[in-house]
């Protein structure tokens, strides 16, 4: 099985003041290890910030150093790949309006990039679940992105492979929740002169997969 998750940070309305929009999150075929791994870093930053282990942790919490580290630590993971989609509301060459539509091409672009570089495998065994904070993405339909996902994959491109996509309370998932660090942290380093610069010098287990969005078409 192959899980994605993902969350976004951001606006992408044109009249919003932000230059930047970014989707990402993380994607594992290797869900099990990678969970029980985070819910030990998990409750080491709640000891450490005094936090209720109920209670949520957000990148709201954190400090960029304190989301720098477990970016980090999550890049020393087997199995664990962090990956996400940065969009230049400057250069796409188009003003947005209608959000929703955009989210999910979005999303497709990143499945696309993931699937050319050969981390999402699209045989017919090859399930992919993507995993969604239904908190934050701006969804008319609930079932909008999947439908346009299978049509873009299964009619389009003729790939045998199955995309299930879930909305989840990120207060029930603690995947959503790393979803949401690594988003936050990629769009707080997309405001920095060379963001690139940074994930490259971050990316020494060759596992952060990042690509840039500029032109819409």
């Amino acid at each position: 099985m192959q899980y994605l998750f993902l969350d976004e940070s951001g606006n992408l309305h044109k009249n919003s003041p932000d230059r930047f929009f970014v989707i990402g999150g993380i994607f594992t075929n290797n869900y099990t290890d990678i969970k029980k791994s985070y819910v030990e870093i998990n409750k080491e930053l709640k000891e450490k910030l005094n936090m209720d282990f109920e209670a949520e942790l957000k990148a709201a919490y954190l400090n960029m150093e304190e989301k720098m580290d477990i970016v980090v630590k999550l890049s020393q993971m087997k199995g664990m790949y962090i990956v996400g989609i940065i969009v230049d509301k400057e250069k796409i060459g188009i003003e947005i309006e209608r959000i929703h539509l955009y989210y999910n091409y979005i999303i497709r672009k990143l499945l696309d990039y993931l699937i050319k570089i050969k981390l999402i495998r699209i045989g017919k065994n090859d399930d992919l679940y993507l995993n969604i904070d239904k908190s934050s993405m701006k969804i008319e339909d609930i079932n909008s992105l999947q439908n346009y996902l299978r049509t873009h994959f299964n009619i389009e491109k003729d790939y045998p492979f199955e995309i299930t996509v879930a909305y989840w309370d990120s207060k029930k998932n603690y995947m959503v929740q790393v979803a949401d660090m690594m988003v936050n942290t990629m769009w707080n380093l997309a405001q920095t002169t060379k963001p690139f610069y940074i994930f490259n010098h971050l990316n020494k287990n060759k596992n952060m997969i990042i690509c840039r969005l500029n032109k819409i078409k």
